[in-house]
């Protein structure tokens, strides 16, 4: 039988029951819809939302938490030693952590451990914003956004000209007046997670401007004044108060999330001026960034090894979460995908059954038993195929309609994603390959019953 042959046959076989042939492909169709409407979902969610949170490549090192307080001053300090608590996140531990070969680098964080008062944000609400700021620092060798024309770096020098007012500096510097040095702004980045946050529920609530592209662009250089040792919300006092101006140079998902992350050289030396020695060189955490295909896991490892632990920011709990969720929606949609199979193989067994005759009469003209098996599968595959494309187009309308709600009567929230569905192209071959390979596997039995009878006793059953 020629190839042209065996489609006119597989044509016509179908076309002699539509009514059995619809029926097949609805349900495969249900059951490959759903399936791809919570696999796409469960994808969509982890690579718009989850990794958006909580990168997946890093990992951020933290001491572990103690009943006593061990990270303090004195004699709480030397119990803690005593009793075998956390050691201090210092440049040792920063050496062994970058000599794992699935680290790809390893960069110290400290945060600010004294009071921080500032004011500034007049190109955003139009009048300036008093608030106490939460800094912390980063070894500037993290950031990799381009922040031109400034650049995330240290840029403190002895070198610095000498100054009694901001009119003796070069354009864009100001005069530190404590030290009477010429300095040009501290650069300052920001997280996305702030950004979103501001968009989603601040923005909204005050009736401001939602800053996303071309406006985030446009803040880039604006300046806030930044008062070392005083505070708005307590009255702590830390050393002689001092003021340093702050420009934004960037947003970057290495700065801190709520919160403002400038090079680390400048919480070094503000820490040890207002703070002492120890709070200068004890880093508070250090994130680790996994070389790309590597396990995270043995770096988790070793992490612990060393008397440490990972921070726990939520990550694992959120892919857990959408994990089973996925995993219960996906054992209905197979369980439905299993009943769609076995009614297939019903269905052939029933309709084997009612062309016993036409199938004998054809290897009585010649039809080999591969003819009569390959006809019965290319049935089964055509079902596939067919309810396969029905589902995926069912499942990617459905998406669409979610996305539209979302848009149109969803408010504004922070990291709400344009689509929350990932239809990626190997997902829906994937479905599409699954949905034929059901079908085939169901019409298996009876394509082998109706190939191996003989033709004789085909012709003569009644």
């Amino acid at each position: 039988m020629t190839g042209r042959q065996a489609a006119a046959l597989l044509i016509r076989s179908l076309q002699r029951a539509p009514r059995s042939f619809a029926l097949s492909v609805f349900g495969i169709a249900v059951g490959i819809s759903v399936l791809g409407f919570f696999l796409a979902l469960s994808l969509g969610m982890q690579k718009r939302v989850l990794s958006r949170i909580f990168p997946s490549d890093r990992i951020e090192v933290v001491q572990q938490k103690a009943s006593v307080d061990q990270g303090g001053l004195g004699a709480l300090g030397a119990l803690g030693a005593l009793l075998g608590g956390p050691q201090q996140l210092g440049n040792d531990v920063i050496a062994k952590l970058r000599s794992h070969p699935d680290v790809e680098a390893v960069y110290p964080r400290l945060k600010v451990a004294f009071p921080v008062r500032g004011w500034g944000g007049e190109r955003i609400v139009g009048k300036p914003i008093y608030t106490d700021l939460p800094i912390d620092g980063i070894d500037p060798q993290a950031v990799s956004e381009v922040t031109v024309p400034w650049a995330f770096k240290d840029y403190v020098s002895d070198k610095n000209p000498f100054c009694t007012s901001d009119q003796n500096c070069q354009s864009g510097w100001f005069c530190s007046w404590d030290i009477n040095k010429c300095e040009p702004p501290v650069p300052v980045i920001i997280s996305p997670t702030l950004l979103e946050f501001y968009n989603g529920s601040f923005a909204r609530m005050y009736g401001l401007p939602r800053l996303s592209g071309f406006l985030v662009g446009q803040l880039r250089g604006m300046t806030a004044t930044a008062e070392l040792g005083k505070s708005f919300i307590s009255r702590r006092e830390s050393g002689k108060p001092r003021q340093r101006k702050l420009v934004l140079v960037g947003v970057s998902d290495r700065a801190q999330p709520f919160g403002l992350t400038v090079p680390l050289p400048y919480v070094q030396r503000w820490n040890a001026e207002y703070a002492g020695e120890r709070a200068a060189s004890e880093y508070s955490s250090l994130t680790v960034q996994v070389r790309p295909g590597r396990s995270v896991t043995r770096i988790v490892e070793l992490v612990r090894k060393l008397g440490y632990s990972i921070e726990d920011n939520g990550a694992e709990q959120a892919g857990l979460a959408v994990l089973l969720m996925t995993a219960l929606f996906v054992l209905v949609s197979l369980s439905t995908l299993v009943v769609a199979a076995l009614n297939i193989a019903h269905t052939f067994f029933r309709a084997i059954a009612e062309r016993r005759h036409e199938l004998g009469v054809m290897r009585a003209v010649g039809a080999s038993q591969a003819d009569i098996l390959l006809l019965v599968l290319g049935e089964a595959g055509c079902v596939g195929l067919c309810g396969g494309l029905v589902g995926l187009l069912l499942a990617r309308l459905a998406g669409l309609g979610i996305d539209y709600l979302s848009r149109t009567a969803l408010p504004d929230f922070p990291f709400k994603p344009s689509s929350y569905f990932w239809f990626a192209p190997e997902l829906l071959l994937a479905l599409l390959l699954f949905s034929v390979t059901i079908c085939l596997l169901g019409a298996l039995l009876p394509a082998r019953a109706a190939a191996r009878q003989s033709p004789a006793e085909a012709l003569t059953a009644k």
